[in-house]
């Protein structure tokens, strides 16, 4: 790897995350970094929506209304994003303790409509309790994973 493009998997410093600090995905990371994290979206629909969500399909570009379940909040996806929150998120291969477990703390924030999470929290959604302060430590890193960061309330975000 290049010293350019390996500079660009780091992180700028901040204060030091703990337990209590919340992660989500940031969505403008992947930008920044000249990703597309629609491929990656599409890597964890379910069997039955792979080939309808195919390398090239991206949906039709139409934004659907997604009810929050508990607070009926509003928010608006596309097409993808729906499948992958109404759907494939609630079949039961959608986490497994085969899952990687990058994957599937991506995966949590994609269910949740990115709503931050500390690593506890994070832990207990994967099945992996024991796990929080490996979550921590990956996710707390130099190195950032598929743009999952420290959550900073000033800074907003944004729900994909």
């Amino acid at each position: 790897m290049t010293e350019p493009a390996a500079a660009a998997l780091v992180r700028p410093p901040l204060l030091r995350p703990t337990l209590h600090t919340r992660f989500h995905i940031d969505f403008d990371w992947w930008e920044r970094h000249g990703r597309e994290y629609r491929v990656y979206l599409r890597s964890h629909l379910c069997e039955q929506h792979q080939a309808e969500f195919g390398p090239e399909a991206d949906g039709d570009g139409r934004l659907l209304d997604w009810v929050h379940p508990r607070t009926a909040q509003v928010s608006h996806l596309d097409q993808l994003q729906y499948t992958l929150r109404s759907h494939c998120a609630r079949q039961s291969e959608y986490l497994t303790q085969r899952t990687s477990m990058v994957d599937a703390v991506f995966r949590v924030f994609i269910a949740n409509g990115n709503q931050p999470l500390t690593a506890p929290e994070l832990a207990a959604r994967i099945g992996r309790e024991r796990q929080a302060n490996t979550i921590l430590r990956a996710l707390a890193g130099r190195r950032v994973y598929k743009g999952m960061r420290p959550f900073q309330p000033d800074a907003g975000i944004e729900e994909k």
